[in-house]
């Protein structure tokens, strides 16, 4: 009997032989493992081998199985198999031989670090912390485990077969450290592993759409985790899988029961006629519409006039004269159904259609979410870029914007961008605004007659309406953007004439907060406690025993982005220090009322911990710790002999290595008369490490 030797493990590979089968054409399908068997359903058209096969061996299997046709369909990584397959057909170059080329469509991974191989990689992890969740299967996991102390971060997801296990145990995994599942992964399964295991890095293989690339890198980016990919290599010449799929049937149709080539029938030539009929085809193009139809480019204006179907915001449709059907829609929720629904029932052989965002769709712009779900539902949508607010308010300032800092308040939590707003025009050359409207302006105005009352700058504010149409530029003071009334789409380039660089240090005074009768972390304390919990942007931080929020208020004032939780179980120290974080203005930080441990099961995991107080709960504490799994910098304040004690016991329980204990004296000088005399404060022990894995 005629058969056709596939050379599987993808995708592809299964489908074709599944497919062939259907079409009553059997198959010789050749596995390295015995999983590969598992994803192949029991068919009698379908011949299973399991084993790897060198050169010698595949020009045995040639001579003897006769092969109608061969076909690779290997993973694009799996490079060595590709150059034996090419070896052991040289002599057999009368049989038909396809390659499948797996879809390597652009996948955006913007900010992603790319590298060419698994070695390059591997280097450049040990530059990173925290924990790295592997994506790439188990083939290079020994190059990801040649240095221990990248081996113990690890978190490695591979196919569950032996094989995979036995090279994760050989290369010292340990069980918790690997995750045997099959695929495919959704977007939220994957989110659900990376928050699990708080995936700081996640690498993974420039797969395309079909090894799931895009749902790993949403859920990465989404989780905050770097994204390490290591690239495609440089793949030989290759056939699409339906293509080949139609060719090897079209290829056995034309043979007789004696497996020679017949002559073609009148149903032949028609069957051959209806096959060669093209497929529909739906292009997509997001197009910038900038700031109107005036500012359109001349690509997109092309777009637009060779458009089938347009979509858009209705202000934006109004300037199109095109006489298209036009959809006034904007979010994916509604442009793919109709998308679908075109497809299904235009007759067109190719069918264009343009949907417009306003401004540039690389900025703040919904082209972004749409793009990746038009790429989910298997589109392959072009990106043109517009013109942004912020480039055409520059123009009309005839100022730049390279030394700008730029936020968005449009559509964001207040307060999350009332901290970055804070820390952007205290401390940058000009602050750029994207705004929802006049409201924004109003609390904006509000924030700056505040700053301006704590001298922290002299503002100047300069806005851009309706840029796109009858549009209005105009100057403000503070007061002149709380009063402001007139609706519209404002863009606003925020000025200080006293700006100075922010220290990212802590230093406040301790007369700068408000005490009450509240236990208080001192100065010189709180400076050194915090410099030694060595805070980075972006750290989630747990102050226990928050007592004023003077610790609290330090970490949050480094950066915007850095989330503090104070934890204090009495309601007037609680009190107290939500009044100092508002009276710094400080938006990243949230009160928990309670004792720890138990208030923190509900938070998130920290990477930064200060206990200024423990209500004798501090092995509860270090216990709570460990179980989140990932290293936590702890920074402990002791005043009593009781609580030293204690701490250095934990410390030699836990096996903690890395500990530092300091005993700090300080004295103050206190005027008396026309002297100068020094006051001792209370002895403070700071201790400082690490705990968790």
């Amino acid at each position: 009997m005629n058969k056709v030797i596939i050379f599987g493990g993808t995708t592809e590979g299964k489908e074709l032989a599944i497919e062939l089968a259907k079409a009553k054409i059997p198959s010789l399908y050749l596995v390295a493992t015995d999983y590969g068997k598992k994803v192949i359903d029991d068919d009698p058209l379908v011949d299973v081998h399991i084993g790897r096969l060198g050169s010698s061996q595949m020009k045995e299997l040639f001579e003897k199985v006769k092969p109608i046709a061969i076909v690779d369909s290997t993973h694009p990584y799996a490079e060595l198999v590709k150059k034996e397959i090419d070896d052991a057909r040289k002599d057999f170059t009368d049989i038909r031989f396809f390659r499948v080329h797996r879809e390597g469509e652009k996948i955006d991974a913007c900010g992603a670090r790319l590298f060419e191989n698994a070695g390059d990689c591997a280097k450049a992890l040990l530059e990173t912390k925290g924990t790295i969740f592997l994506t790439t299967g188990s083939k290079d996991i020994p190059e990801f485990c040649r240095e221990k102390s990248l081996c113990s971060r690890l978190v490695a997801r591979v196919i569950p077969n032996g094989e995979s296990l036995k090279i994760c145990y050989d290369n010292g995994l340990l069980g918790k450290q690997i995750i045997a599942m099959q695929g495919p992964f959704s977007y939220d399964m994957n989110l659900t592993f990376f928050k699990n295991y708080d995936a700081k890095v996640v690498v993974l293989k420039e797969s395309g759409k079909v090894g799931g690339e895009l749902e790993r890198i949403q859920a990465a980016k989404d989780v905050g985790a770097q994204i390490f990919i290591i690239k495609r290599p440089i793949e030989v010449a290759g056939e699409d899988y339906e293509r080949v799929k139609n060719e090897i049937i079209s290829i056995f149709s034309s043979l007789g029961d004696n497996g020679s080539k017949r002559e073609k029938t009148a149903s032949d030539m028609q069957n051959e006629k209806t096959g060669t009929e093209h497929t529909k085809s739906l292009q997509v193009i997001l197009a910038g519409f900038g700031m109107g139809k005036g500012s359109l480019t001349l690509e997109v204006k092309r777009a637009i006039d060779e458009a089938d179907y347009i979509f858009g915001a209705e202000r934006m449709l109004e300037g199109i004269t095109s006489d298209c059907p036009k959809y006034p829609y904007y979010l994916a929720s509604d442009i793919i159904p109709a998308l679908e629904k075109i497809k299904e029932e235009n007759e067109k052989e190719t069918i264009k259609a343009v949907v417009l965002f306003s401004g540039d769709t690389g900025f703040y712009s919904g082209a972004g979410k749409l793009n990746a779900a038009l790429i989910a539902k298997g589109y392959s949508p072009k990106v043109l870029p517009g013109i942004s607010s912020v480039s055409a308010l520059c123009a009309r300032l005839g100022d730049n914007w390279q030394d700008k800092a730029i936020i968005s308040t449009h559509g964001v939590d207040e307060k999350k961008w009332t901290g970055e707003l804070i820390a952007s025009v205290t401390g940058s050359a000009g602050t750029i605004a994207i705004t929802s409207g006049v409201k924004d302006i109003n609390r904006i105005g509000k924030l700056l007659e505040k700053l301006e009352n704590d001298k922290k700058g002299k503002f100047t504010v300069y806005a851009g309406c309706n840029l796109y149409s009858e549009e209005k530029t105009c100057v403000l003071d503070p007061a002149g953007c709380v009063e402001l009334n007139e609706e519209g789409l404002y863009t606003l380039m925020i000025k200080n004439e006293q700006k100075a660089e922010k220290e990212l240090l802590p230093g406040l005074k301790d007369d700068e907060f408000i005490r009450d009768k509240v236990p208080m972390t001192k100065e010189e304390i709180r400076t050194l406690s915090i410099c030694k919990l060595k805070v980075c942007g972006g750290d989630v931080i747990y102050d226990i025993g928050g007592g004023t929020g003077s610790v609290s208020v330090e970490c949050a004032r480094l950066s915007p982005k850095i989330k503090v939780y104070s934890v204090e179980k009495r309601k007037e120290a609680c009190d107290l220090i939500r009044k100092n974080a508002e009276k710094f203005m400080l938006s990243n930080i949230e009160v928990v009322e309670g004792t720890a441990p138990e208030v923190l099961d509900d938070l998130p995991a920290p990477d930064k911990v200060f206990i200024g107080g423990s209500s004798g709960n501090l092995r509860e504490i270090f216990e709570k710790l460990r179980s989140f799994e990932k290293k936590i910098r702890v920074v402990a304040n002791a005043v009593t002999i009781e609580t030293i004690a204690a701490l250095n016991e934990l410390i030699k329980d836990y096996d903690i290595k890395d500990a530092d204990i300091a005993l700090v004296q300080v004295s103050k000088a206190k005027s008396l008369g026309q002297y100068s005399l020094m006051e001792a404060e209370n002895p403070v022990y700071i201790v400082s490490f690490t705990i968790g894995y």
